[in-house]
């Protein structure tokens, strides 16, 4: 988040968190499902290309990281 722009957004709806780390795929790109963004998109763990709360209480603090 420090290297460069970002892109920030807030999802909501049933189970999003879930979605949305369904979505972006495992966080090891080479363990990442096909079609993931992750998997699609990322090169490597140290530079990964997304992040995805890990569930509510992180969702929470992070959102007031940027909004």
């Amino acid at each position: 988040m420090t290297s460069g722009p970002v892109v920030t957004m807030i999802v909501e709806g049933h189970d999003a968190i879930a979605q949305v780390r369904a979505t972006a795929g495992a966080t090891k790109p080479m363990e990442a499902t096909p079609g993931t963004i992750r998997h699609d998109f990322a090169l490597m763990m140290g530079r990964n290309i997304i992040h995805a709360s890990a569930n509510e209480a992180d969702a929470t603090r992070e959102v007031g990281l940027f909004f």
